[in-house]
């Protein structure tokens, strides 16, 4: 009955140095979201994984060399990744990046520019008086000259 003792102490006690290891090089990182702006930050993973699918079956290795950190803009979606540290892979994490559809008018003098400044190609219906007399599609950052006398557009994501 001794002998059964010791191999359950002995037993017991590598458990808990494996669960001391496991704790000791899991890789933490977390992540942080703002519009569509992500920063990814680690204590000792030395890679992100990251993917469009849950499955990782298109994933885009991110190396944190000797930083650590990582920031990156992303398009709207959502994305699924882990931290990886050449010994043990992280689980599997989410994060959304929401769309944003947003459209300026710049005016010089006397020209008008409209500008889609959110981060989505959008689809803009030009209306005069009521009636619809246009559309424009503009991708992220691009503009086009617009009359803008008595015109209203309206903006959507296509």
């Amino acid at each position: 009955m001794n002998s059964h003792i010791k191999i359950i102490i002995i037993q017991a006690m590598v458990l808990g140095l494996v669960i001391v290891g496991l704790f000791i090089f899991y890789p933490r990182a977390e992540v942080s979201v703002v519009g569509d702006f992500v920063r990814f930050s680690s204590i000792n993973a030395n890679v992100i994984v990251i993917s469009e699918n849950p499955d990782f079956s298109n994933p885009r290795y991110l190396l944190l060399n000797e930083t650590k950190d990582l920031s990156l803009n992303l398009k709207p979606g959502t994305y699924y990744w882990k931290g990886d540290n050449g010994i043990i892979e992280g689980i599997k994490n989410e994060f959304t990046i929401n769309s944003e559809v947003n459209i300026k008018i710049n005016t010089t003098g006397n020209e008008s520019e409209l500008v889609n400044v959110g981060n989505v190609k959008i689809n803009i219906m030009k209306n005069k008086d009521g009636v619809m007399v246009g559309r424009i599609v503009l991708d992220t950052n691009e503009s086009q000259k617009i009359e803008n006398i008595n015109e209203t557009y309206v903006g959507g994501q296509e």
